[in-house]
């Protein structure tokens, strides 16, 4: 083999090597992420547990930091740089409506699923329910967020 043949060579694995040294330093490091249908990815060290019933066909992640992204069908899992929680979410938790992500101010409306207006609230991190029909569907809206969600 040439020596120039030989330099080249090495001078491409030095670039290489150069350039994943950059991007490795970014701080920008892949993990095992839980990976929603929604899109959301959230390192697996910040998931506390998956939360479902039994007569509902979605779940929610619960976040260690007592977040949760409700109304999940499906989840994978892949090595990949976490995003977070781009997006706001629910949990119900028997009469309390737990919200997260939710910008201040926002006024919160509870509609049957033909359309009923049955509440409206300040949208903080919880609602009460307790005057909701139990064993109904709903939908919560607010701003340009909705979420279909259960009274259990």
């Amino acid at each position: 083999m040439s020596p120039h043949k030989l330099f080249n060579g090495r001078r491409l694995l030095l670039v290489v090597c150069c350039l994943l040294s950059v991007v490795s330093g970014r701080g920008e490091e892949k993990v095992w992420c839980l990976i929603t249908d929604g899109g959301e990815s959230v390192p697996m060290s910040e998931v506390l547990c998956l939360a479902a019933a039994d007569d509902d066909s979605t779940f929610a992640v619960v976040l260690k930091g007592g977040d949760a992204i409700a109304g999940v069908r499906r989840a994978h899992f892949d090595m990949e740089i976490p995003t977070g929680l781009a997006k706001p979410s629910i949990v119900v938790a028997r009469d309390l409506l737990h919200l997260t992500n939710i910008p201040a101010g926002n006024i919160a409306y509870i509609y049957t699923i033909d359309g009923k207006l049955m509440q409206q609230a300040k949208a903080d991190e919880e609602i009460d329910i307790s005057t909701l029909p139990s064993r109904a569907y709903y939908i919560i809206r607010w701003g340009e967020a909705s979420f279909k969600f259960r009274k259990p």
